[in-house]
């Protein structure tokens, strides 16, 4: 897992969680055999994570690829 945000500062270990909790939710936004009440769902905290990984600079980049 990176260590470091996209301003080359260390993550904090909240950083660091809420990168892994991301991260998670692009692996199930991935799948294909989540019922689709859950697809929905994942997406939609896929999209709030996003953003909070994004302002944080933890990350940056599209997610077309996951129906987000």
């Amino acid at each position: 897992m990176q260590q470091k945000d996209l301003l080359n500062k260390p993550l904090s270990e909240a950083e660091q969680e809420l990168l892994e909790t991301y991260e998670a939710l692009k692996k199930l936004a991935a799948r294909s055999d989540l019922p689709p009440c859950a697809t929905c769902n994942v997406r939609k905290a896929l999209a709030s994570m996003w953003q909070v990984t994004n302002d944080l600079h933890l990350q940056f980049e599209q997610l077309y690829d996951y129906g987000v």
